[in-house]
């Protein structure tokens, strides 16, 4: 792996031919622990995302796109992924919660226009254990996020360059939502208790 990584980031032109010329077994072994470090990575949610929308279904924005949403429904509305992972001996548990970083009160309002599509998805270890869809509008929740815009900008306003760094959320404040769907849910479920709290779990177990 070491020679892949150096050559991608000092000659990606010659990447082709390096992959070429390795053998298969080498080439298996790179790609599997290349895998698992970017999807076990607290550090990057990307591929996470990336995993999310594909498992709902849904189309992924074009590579290398940085604005915009992170993918369009199977309806064509646009969609938000928001993947949270924990490490199995963190301590921590899954709430079904999540976060928007640089958050606005005109970016609230833009994914209320927009229809925007909810898809929060949880992991331990990097292992896809649930996703959940709601439509951005449901009150509750964006009631909560108004509160915390409320409570960061005084009086309501906000200076142009200023952000909300961190508006979160967990499955209560979604939770009541009609629309509320399980897209996906872990087979083995149940071995994963441990990690869930109580209300998202028995949510999840039906």
């Amino acid at each position: 792996m070491p020679k892949i990584l150096d050559t991608l980031f000092t000659c990606p032109g010659g990447l082709s031919a390096l992959l070429h010329s390795l053998d298969k077994d080498s080439l298996v072994s790179c790609f599997s622990e290349i895998l698992i470090r970017y999807a076990n990575d607290v550090n990057s949610s990307t591929l996470r995302e990336l995993v999310t929308i594909l498992k709902a279904g849904y189309e992924p924005q074009l590579l290398g796109a940085k604005l915009g949403y992170n993918g369009t429904t199977s309806q064509g509305k646009p969609c938000e992924a928001k993947p949270v992972n924990i490490r199995s001996d963190s301590g921590k548990k899954l709430n079904g919660g999540g976060n928007f970083s640089d958050f606005t009160y005109e970016r609230m309002d833009r994914y209320q226009n927009d229809g925007v599509m909810m898809l929060i998805s949880g992991f331990v270890d990097g292992r896809l254990i649930y996703i959940l869809e709601f439509p951005f509008s449901y009150s509750e929740f964006v009631n909560r996020l108004g509160r915390q815009l409320q409570r960061h900008f005084a009086r309501g306003r906000r200076a142009p360059g200023q952000f909300l760094r961190s508006a979160q959320f967990s499955f209560r404040h979604y939770k009541n939502c009609p629309e509320l769907k399980i897209i996906y849910k872990d087979p083995q479920l149940s071995d994963y208790r441990e990690f869930l709290t109580v209300n998202i779990f028995g949510f999840l177990q039906g």
